[in-house]
């Protein structure tokens, strides 16, 4: 004869561990899908101070703002790489519109006012800078499943304008945590975003550490401090 308090114990572990491994499977969603690749060419590190730009983004997406919105974010985190100096964005799209030929600027009007130049290392050319920050935007908004998940897709590309090479390049995607926490597509992408800047500063040759320059025996600057990230709006004049 089976005893009933047994079969009820079993009952209740096998429902035990039906709802443990439910939550094992939702606790592995609210972790996000993550996908990084990033390559750099050997030797390929820009001498310290060196001007760089950020690109308008080409929008690959449905979001009409979606290229605008990464290369601010990319723009933003750029700032806070040592070595180098970033130009503000809108100078940059402002330099790019008047060099654009009359027939190409009422173009660029009736459709995307920051579309992304064809060509990286003219763009470079045009802005007198030592190089140029070029990507793409390949997913940005929300997926449908079994809920609403925001995802970001970015690609990108640093490009020296003397001899138009590449010396790094990313590819960085991102779907938003699930169950547990809420995520915007702002977040996601500023995720993004510093995974990427953050593959490129062993690319950027950071500063020497500055010393005092002062009378003989003069203190040293602090250990380890090195200057702030310089923000410049210096651009060849017409």
């Amino acid at each position: 004869m089976r005893r009933k308090g047994s079969g009820m114990m079993g009952k209740d572990a096998r429902t035990c561990g039906a709802l443990l491994a439910a939550g094992l499977l939702l606790a592995g969603c609210s972790f996000g899908r993550i996908n990084s690749r990033d390559f750099a060419q050997p030797g390929g590190a820009l001498p310290a101070g060196s001007s760089v730009a950020v690109l308008p983004f080409e929008n690959l997406t449905n979001h009409p703002n979606a290229g605008q919105i990464a290369a601010d974010i990319v723009s933003t985190e750029l700032y806070g790489v040592e070595g180098i100096r970033t130009v503000e964005v809108g100078r940059v799209r402002s330099r790019l519109s008047a060099g654009k030929p009359p027939a190409d600027a009422a173009a660029s009007t009736d459709g995307q006012p920051d579309a992304a130049p064809a060509d990286a290392q003219a763009a470079g050319r045009t802005l007198g800078v030592d190089a140029v920050l070029a990507g793409s935007v390949s997913e940005y908004g929300y997926q449908h499943g079994l809920r609403e998940e925001p995802v970001v897709g970015l690609n990108a590309r640093l490009v020296r304008t003397s001899d138009g090479a590449v010396l790094w390049t990313s590819s960085q995607s991102e779907a938003g945590r699930g169950y547990f926490s809420r995520d915007s597509v702002n977040n996601v992408a500023q995720r993004v975003v510093t995974r990427m800047i953050d593959s490129l500063r062993p690319v950027v040759a950071a500063p020497a550490i500055p010393v005092s320059a002062s009378a003989p025996g003069g203190d040293r600057a602090p250990a380890g401090r090195l200057p702030g990230p310089e923000y410049s709006n210096d651009l060849p004049r017409e």
